[in-house]
């Protein structure tokens, strides 16, 4: 038994029923072991549950990263479109990642360290102002009408929120096929004319 066993199980049951709802008991139960061999590798509940939010938040950082760097040589419109794909791909097939991000962001525990909020804060705020410079890019290139960056990537945001707050919610929805037909819904105020 590792402490990734541990920390798999813990994250798959903090994402279906929240940090409060889950024991480390239970946790024990669904590995096969007793709760003390936890305490082996955790002092506590909250130990555990901060070192699953450390690499659910590397996870997303990685996932929005790559997608920047292997886009970044694509025109606005197109890079934004493989920026969407990439990241609700990865969250499609990483659905405890997504499920536990969401009760972070929405529900924290009240004991939680802020600093573990705060470093999620920053990062999407980091994020937005990733995706308000491709807006920009697209505005300068005329793909885009010429409307704010930053609330086009917010309304960008909001989309892709919206979109994997769904995958949570009808898990048995083929997701991976709509996904084409959710980005074309989204209006993204393309010039019909490039070279005006």
């Amino acid at each position: 038994m590792t402490s990734q066993k541990i920390q798999q199980v813990a994250l798959s049951l903090f994402a279906e029923k929240g940090y409060d709802a889950t024991a480390l008991s239970e946790i024990a139960n669904k590995i096969g072991i007793k709760k003390p061999s936890i305490y082996a590798h955790y002092p506590g509940k909250m130990e555990l549950f901060l070192e699953i939010v450390k690499n659910v938040q590397n996870d997303y950082r990685a996932c929005w990263f790559d997608a920047l760097k292997t886009s970044a040589n694509q025109p606005a419109d197109k890079r934004l479109e493989a920026i969407f794909f990439t990241v609700s791909t990865h969250y499609i097939n990483n659905k405890d990642n997504l499920s536990f991000l969401v009760r972070l962001w929405l529900f924290p525990p009240a004991e939680c360290a802020k600093n573990a909020l705060d470093s999620m804060h920053s990062l999407n705020e980091e994020l937005l102002e990733e995706i308000a410079i491709i807006f920009r890019q697209g505005i300068t290139d005329k793909i885009f009408h010429p409307e704010s960056p930053e609330e086009m990537a917010h309304a960008y945001f909001c989309l892709l929120d919206g979109y994997l707050a769904r995958v949570i919610r009808y898990p048995n929805f083929d997701y991976k096929k709509a996904v084409s037909l959710v980005w074309k819904s989204f209006v993204l105020n393309p010039l019909q004319n490039h070279d005006m």
